[in-house]
């Protein structure tokens, strides 16, 4: 559960924590009166306002679900390596499989939109008609896989700036290896960079370096 996305859009908040407790009568059904919360969730909840309104004390217990029992064990403190926040690669491209599930419909349509496009012209559909339908795949497979694998690395903070930097240069790349008129790589320039900063723009609630504020001022 990406909890870090939860906390700053408010679906895991304050309101929604102390709603959830009094849905489920949790005062009911156990003894004590503490709360274990995700570190990454502390951006969104108001401790003191959920123990005045539910009596429940909160404790924020370690960043990875899977060092919660050596949190118990230890009393619920947590050591260094309970509260530091890694991003390794592998960390990074969790998400991707997401990503790509959730752009597939856009991808479709704009496939759909690209044979429309050339049957209206005149030109007989094959595998050439879907060849020219590539650059867009790139632009998608960069913005929702290249991205988050090279997002250390890539210049700028703003994640829409990153895609589009991406973007440009993979439009470059592909302009080194394949002869088009210029007319059409003037258009991929123009058109494949914002799709994949458009796409990495999505990636804002799965980094633990952006913030509400900068992802409401990238969104704007």
């Amino acid at each position: 559960i990406n909890i870090w996305c939860a906390a700053g859009k408010g679906t895991f908040g304050t309101e929604e924590l102390i709603r959830r407790i009094a849905s489920v009568s949790l005062s009911t059904a156990v003894r004590h009166r503490t709360l274990i919360l995700p570190q990454l969730g502390a951006s969104g909840v108001a401790a003191h306002i959920v123990t005045r309104m539910t009596g429940f004390k909160v404790v924020y217990g370690p960043v990875r679900a899977t060092d919660i029992c050596r949190f118990l064990e230890a009393g619920m403190k947590a050591d260094r390596k309970m509260r530091t926040v890694s991003f390794t690669l592998a960390e990074r491209l969790a998400v991707v499989p997401i990503e790509i599930v959730q752009t597939w419909k856009l991808a479709l349509a704009a496939l759909l939109f690209h044979l429309l496009i050339n049957y209206a012209a005149g030109h007989a559909i094959s595998w050439v008609t879907f060849l020219g339908f590539l650059p867009y795949a790139g632009a998608i497979l960069v913005g929702s896989f290249l991205v988050p694998a090279i997002l250390p690395w890539i210049p700028g903070r703003s994640l829409a700036f990153k895609g589009w930097l991406v973007g440009v240069a993979a439009v470059l790349l592909y302009g080194l290896f394949v002869n088009r008129p210029w007319m059409d790589s003037l258009a991929s320039l123009l058109i494949l960079p914002a799709i994949s900063s458009f796409l990495a723009l999505n990636f804002t609630g799965a980094t633990p370096y952006t913030s509400l504020s900068g992802v409401k001022k990238e969104m704007r």
